[in-house]
């Protein structure tokens, strides 16, 4: 029973490593083995990524809102609500003009309400 329940256990760390390896929520990727890019793709997406965010970070007025990016294949794709037409206009004025990005896919809806 107990060596039963072992092998459960190791069955379920293990498809959750594989779900990992295969490109996990994490890196923006369709699902479970859809991802299809390589070690390095996934590298430098992840770094396309992380410049982006860096620089939302260093602009006053991009900072306050939350906006998601995501990078599939150089391709970025940004999400979220901000609060006026020039903050979501900024956000995809620094990815469009972050290297090495082919394509910026804009997702962000505009709330004026507050």
């Amino acid at each position: 029973m107990t060596k039963g329940i072992a092998v459960l256990g190791l069955c379920l760390l293990m498809s959750a490593c594989t779900s990992m390896l295969l490109g996990g929520a994490s890196s923006g990727s369709p699902g479970l083995g859809g991802d299809r890019r390589t070690a390095a793709q996934m590298s430098e997406d992840n770094a396309i990524t992380a410049t982006i965010r860096s620089r939302y970070s260093m602009d006053t007025a991009v900072s306050a809102a939350n906006i998601r990016v995501l990078t599939y294949m150089k391709d970025v794709t940004l999400s979220g609500t901000v609060g006026s037409f020039a903050i979501r206009d900024r956000a995809v004025s620094i990815a469009r003009n972050t290297d090495r990005v082919r394509a910026v896919n804009s997702q962000i809806q505009v709330n004026t309400n507050n």
